[in-house]
């Protein structure tokens, strides 16, 4: 697995055991940790994660996860 600075080049097949570095949105390269910390500092809400984080908002994700999705 190469990394770049934090952000891991290789993605995990679950979310849930992946590691907070991992990114989750790839257009505005916002990771897991990123958004549990969001959600640990009280955003509810995918509005207010969105709001915090920046996930979300660029619409690009789909093209740019390796994912595909």
């Amino acid at each position: 697995m190469l990394r770049l600075g934090v952000v891991l080049l290789e993605y995990s097949a679950d979310i849930l055991t992946a590691p907070p570095e991992e990114l989750v949105c790839y257009c505005s390269r916002v990771t897991k940790g990123e958004i549990l910390a969001a959600m640990r500092a009280g955003a509810g809400t995918l509005e207010e994660i969105k709001k915090v984080t920046g996930a979300c908002t660029v619409s690009r994700c789909k093209e740019l996860s390796p994912r595909g999705r």
